[in-house]
């Protein structure tokens, strides 16, 4: 399917925006204002292409930086991290918008398309934007399963960068929290999404950074 018109130019309007976003990454410090409302910017643009009824990007960019402050990341691997967090949907605004828009549950061929979007994320980063080398690689490896059941390479456990797995977990949370245009919001409440993150480590999840997040959540007063 031909993407449209409507697509194609939010497309560039990404790519620009990331592309100065990487720029100002290397001249500015990440404190620094012009730095976060680009980031911002990226991560509206993609949430609006997704579908998503809140800022999707910006939500998994502020929980994966939680784990990974608590599981010792720094310095420029924190940063990529969160580069790669704000960005690592970024392949979906390569697919056909009426994928992203449709109102029904997803058929095997949609759902086999929207599995190559860490994959066009990846190429898109590599081929247009000056991202650092690890960003693209997180991205690729986003939806990559602790069982080895993930996409799109199969990898397993450790074989899984410790960054993509982070990601990977935050990415959940965030997408448990929210409604798509494809499918209802299924959890209620911080717990009941806790307890599905703590039922999926060691088959989704890393088990070590699930307890992790299990400790850091807004809910574990309450658990």
């Amino acid at each position: 399917m031909l993407i449209s018109v409507f697509n194609a130019v939010l497309i560039v309007l990404v790519t620009w925006l990331a592309y100065r976003y990487f720029e100002l990454r290397e001249r500015t410090s990440p404190t620094e204002e012009r730095y976060s409302q680009f980031v911002s910017g990226v991560a509206s643009i993609v949430d609006r292409i997704e579908g998503y009824d809140a800022a999707h990007s910006l939500e998994v960019a502020q929980t994966a930086e939680k784990i990974a402050a608590a599981a010792g990341f720094e310095g420029e691997q924190l940063q990529a991290l969160k580069a790669a967090a704000m960005l690592h949907d970024v392949g979906e605004t390569l697919l056909p918008r009426e994928i992203l828009r449709t109102a029904e549950r997803l058929n095997d061929e949609q759902t086999y398309l929207m599995r190559t979007h860490p994959l066009l994320g990846e190429l898109h980063l590599k081929s247009r934007m000056q991202a650092p080398d690890e960003v693209p690689a997180i991205i690729r490896w986003h939806h990559e399963r602790w069982d080895g059941l993930g996409y799109p390479d199969n990898l397993k456990g450790e074989e899984i960068p410790k960054a993509a797995r982070i990601l990977a977990i935050a990415d959940a949370i965030s997408a448990m929290r929210h409604s798509r245009s494809y499918r209802l919001k299924q959890y209620k409440s911080q717990k009941d999404i806790d307890a599905e993150i703590e039922r999926q480590a060691g088959l989704q999840f890393d088990p070590e950074l699930a307890a992790l997040w299990l400790k850091l959540s807004p809910a574990a007063g309450n658990n």
